[in-house]
């Protein structure tokens, strides 16, 4: 049996975090959750002797400062790390206006830094962690009408990558999960869409609200398989930095691969022709 583990998840009132946050329960683990309204859970899962939730704005600095306090204060630590909070928006590059683009990176951006930034002087401390940071295929593959998310996703993949460098030899792990579509309500419940419509991206941007729309009840992947994998990785000795899940996921990252390389290989000449 596994060693009880003190998890901290954000956004989990719905769809993965609440998924995962179950599952733990079930693994006998201690589970912290964060939510913008806690009312919105089910009263009998929110008695569960080993669950705590948190009304908690990611956005704001001082409230997720003493939250992390009163965390550390009751429990010593945080073992585990899930940055699952996201904010899904679909639009055109040229249709999402400023204040739209900036919520997409406070939540999906911000939030998930200051967490992380939050949290790792006591997994320094105790030279022990590991920081699961919800990503998406998105973060690999830019869509037309995807870019803010798209952009989001890019910049966790980013510093996620520079995050493992700078903790990986004080004893604390960073996996980066990037699913497939996964048949949780984000479609239904957290995606937003820009409030401009431009006629003339209605091949693009257009097409993939509709497609986004059709799809919602129609994803190929399996939540609560998601979270096993999810729970399965945490417990390796040596986890993967990056986690695909969905044959969707796979099929379009190894699409990506052998175009980079044909791109790269076809302007080879004129890449290294630029050296001294």
């Amino acid at each position: 049996m596994e060693l009880r583990k003190i998890w901290l998840i954000t956004g989990a009132s719905q769809g993965l975090g609440l998924t995962l946050a179950k599952q733990l329960l079930l693994n006998d683990q201690r589970v912290i959750i964060t939510t913008r309204d806690v009312y919105k859970i089910d009263r009998a899962f929110l008695d569960h002797p080993n669950l705590e939730a948190i009304n908690l704005d990611l956005t704001d600095e001082e409230a997720v400062k003493r939250a992390i306090d009163l965390v550390i204060s009751k429990y010593g630590y945080v073992d585990v790390l899930v940055n699952n909070a996201g904010h899904g928006f679909v639009g055109a590059i040229e249709e999402t206006s400023a204040k739209e683009a900036e919520l997409v990176m406070a939540i999906n951006v911000h939030a998930t830094l200051r967490m992380i930034r939050l949290v790792l002087p006591h997994m320094r401390k105790k030279r022990s962690g590991h920081i699961i940071n919800l990503s998406s295929i998105a973060g690999l593959i830019g869509s037309s009408g995807w870019g803010l998310y798209n952009a989001s996703k890019f910049a966790v993949e980013g510093f996620s990558e520079a995050l493992y460098q700078e903790v990986k030899d004080l004893g604390i792990k960073i996996t980066i999960v990037e699913p497939g579509a996964v048949r949780t309500n984000f479609l239904a419940g957290s995606l937003k869409s820009s409030k401009v419509i431009i006629d003339d991206y209605a091949a693009t941007a257009g097409q993939r609200r509709k497609t986004l729309a059709g799809n919602n009840g129609n994803q190929p992947n399996d939540p609560q398989k998601v979270v096993n994998a999810i729970y399965d990785v945490v417990q390796m000795p040596a986890p993967p930095f990056r986690l695909l899940l969905g044959p969707d996921a796979y099929q379009r990252a190894m699409e990506k691969i052998q175009s980079l390389k044909a791109e790269f290989d076809g302007m080879k000449k004129v890449t290294i022709s630029t050296a001294f």
